[in-house]
């Protein structure tokens, strides 16, 4: 099952819950456990750790973990920023036992010695107004540390809803982000995705309770890693009709279309609106190229958009598309075509078979009468409104991509990297889509594994990645996981 991500209310509630459950304070000391035993893999007792402490329970959990590396044989200094004395009970009742237990203690960071690990606990989920004063100096300083930099449960500075800097003010940044109970949403998007680090879970061994938002897991599809049936043939993995690829955007189109024949589809066929379309695909025979349009009704999955252009057969095709009785994949010119007719948009809320759009901000912007900087700064409520309103699964593409059903039932996707941004990624994505459909599998499990893969496929890439790189590695990995070569968290 997918990591949960709990709303802050949701998640402010659970503490109290736990609160109650074990007593004041066991959270905490849990929390700060917990992370002395990630300082414990990063370093040997012989380390210095200096902890940057903030005023509310986020520092609490910096002088919980203070004590906890304390008693392991470290040599620990704790920070305590902007107050004498922590502004909250269970914060002063571990910041009174460090200083009771002898603990290192100074008010300025830049006064101790030099650290080989950091750890940022200045502020946590509630900050509502960006760092300055002592408390920017205090991230200001962790970031300059030649050092290992650990972050509880978020970067400091940063919104853990959006991932956006907290009143645009960089804040700390970390190799790695111990979150507790769940896994925060801003770590995964905007800002957050660089100042995160790598993310490490420590549910604290509490029962987290079901969401609407989680964090894709290979469970989340896991009858796509299933071996095939011998007893099967290319029919039985469906045909794909790509249709695109106007004068000069040929390429999207045979993107797609190869990637969705490496994904898997039994067979795929390619619609090209240029004239004087190509007979044959060099780089890939197997493609069917059509010489007359498709009849989208006797397909498997229709992927529509890709280098379509905007000319008058174009959106014929797309309203033929969105007309079948077939799933739906709809991207790249075909949503900028939606977004200026409102009739298109309410043929696809009455559609009875999947739908599925793929916008980048940009695109996204464009449908909800929007601007990419707001879609931006709140990508989860964006990817939700473009669901209900158009009546499709949306995936709004970017760093951290947000997949969301009408439901509202909604996923971020975890794996990608920069290599991604580069021409004609979106349409292998639009390909891989049209692939999972077209094989029969379910809605969540088609949608999930194709975004996954396509992330995952850039992550042992970190220069010279083109848009025909990412389906060939994405089914490399697929063949890995069916043959359980490759770690769920990897």
């Amino acid at each position: 099952m997918s990591q949960q991500i709990l709303s802050l209310e949701e998640l402010e509630q659970l503490e109290e819950r736990c609160a109650n459950k074990l007593g004041e304070g066991e959270l905490m000391r849990r929390a700060g456990q917990a992370v002395a035993e990630t300082v414990r893999t990063l370093a040997d007792p012989a380390s210095h750790v200096v902890i940057i402490c903030g005023p509310g329970n986020n520092g609490g959990d910096g002088f919980a973990c203070a004590l906890s590396l304390k008693s392991m044989g470290f040599r620990v200094t704790c920070a305590l920023i902007g107050c004498r004395e922590p502004k909250t009970e269970q914060a002063r009742a571990m910041f009174r036992a460090w200083r009771d237990a002898g603990g290192a203690l100074v008010d300025d960071p830049y006064s101790a010695d030099k650290a080989d690990v950091v750890v940022d606990a200045l502020f946590g989920t509630g900050l509502k107004k960006a760092l300055s004063g002592d408390f920017l100096d205090a991230a200001m300083w962790f970031n300059e540390r030649q050092a290992a930099h650990v972050s509880i449960d978020v970067p400091s500075g940063l919104d853990a809803q959006t991932g956006c800097w907290v009143g645009g003010m960089k804040g700390c940044i970390a190799d790695i982000t111990v979150a507790m109970l769940c896994p925060k949403a801003g770590c995964f998007m905007n800002d957050g995705a660089d100042a995160s680090g790598r993310i490490l879970l420590e549910e604290l061994d509490v029962s987290v309770p079901l969401s609407t938002l989680g964090v894709i897991d290979t469970d989340d599809f896991r009858h796509v890693l299933e071996l095939r049936a011998r007893n099967s043939h290319k029919g039985t993995y469906g045909h794909v009709a790509v249709v695109g690829g106007e004068r000069g955007h040929v390429g999207a189109a045979l993107l797609a279309a190869r990637a969705a024949l490496k994904l898997g589809a039994g067979s795929v066929t390619v619609e090209l609106l240029v004239e004087n379309a190509p007979a044959v695909d060099p780089v890939c025979p197997e493609l069917m190229i059509a010489a007359e349009p498709i009849d989208l009704t006797q397909t498997d999955c229709n992927v529509v958009g890709c280098g379509i252009g905007f000319s008058e057969k174009a959106k014929e095709r797309v309203l033929a598309a969105i007309a079948a009785p077939v799933p739906l994949v709809l991207d790249a010119d075909a949503l900028r075509m939606i977004a200026q007719d409102q009739k298109m948009i309410e043929a696809m809320v009455v559609r009875k078979e999947h739908t599925v759009i793929t916008p980048h901000p940009g695109e996204a912007a464009e449908i909800l009468d929007s601007t990419p900087a707001a879609v931006n700064a709140d990508r989860v409520q964006a990817a939700r409104e473009l669901s209900i309103l158009t009546g499709a699964i949306s995936i709004l593409k970017g760093c951290g991509t947000v997949i969301a059903l009408r439901s509202s039932r909604t996923w971020i996707n975890p794996t990608g990297n920069a290599s991604l941004a580069t021409a004609g990624s979106g349409d292998v994505l639009a390909g891989m889509l049209g692939a999972m459909f077209a094989q029969k599998y379910d809605l969540v499990s088609s949608v999930l594994s194709a975004v996954w893969l396509h992330g995952r496929a850039a992550e042992d890439c970190y220069a010279g990645m083109t848009a025909s790189d990412i389906a060939p590695a994405a089914a490399d990995i697929l063949d890995a996981l069916r043959g359980g070569e490759v770690e769920e968290d990897e």
